[in-house]
């Protein structure tokens, strides 16, 4: 099975892609654990393409922009600075570890409802 690969959609534009980091926290884990990635930030949507080699489709994932309630900044375990906490209007959770965190809480602030 062929790695899933991101690709925008019609009059989607692309603020920041290939962003390394971590996934913590989401909807499909009952526990927090470190999950390795890429990023990809549009005017659209967040999506999280997970790397390796086993399971990396289960984990990964794309949210909505207009779908999400709120941002802010967290930390990671064990106690890093890097860590971004959304909240979805659904009341969904995903925290992710990325360098320059203030840069994406920015940008995604911009562009949420």
């Amino acid at each position: 099975m062929a790695k899933k690969i991101f690709e925008t959609r019609a009059g989607e534009e692309i603020l920041a892609n290939h962003i390394s980091g971590d996934c913590w926290k989401m909807p499909q884990l009952t526990v927090s654990r470190q999950i390795s990635g890429k990023f990809y930030f549009t005017n659209q949507r967040i999506a999280f393409l997970a790397t390796g080699l086993i399971g990396t489709k289960s984990v990964s994932w794309e949210i909505e922009m207009k779908d999400i309630d709120s941002v802010k900044t967290c930390m990671t375990p064990p106690f890093f600075p890097f860590g971004i906490l959304i909240t979805m209007k659904n009341g969904d959770k995903y925290k992710l570890g990325v360098m320059k965190r203030k840069k994406y809480v920015n940008l995604i602030s911009e562009h949420i409802s």
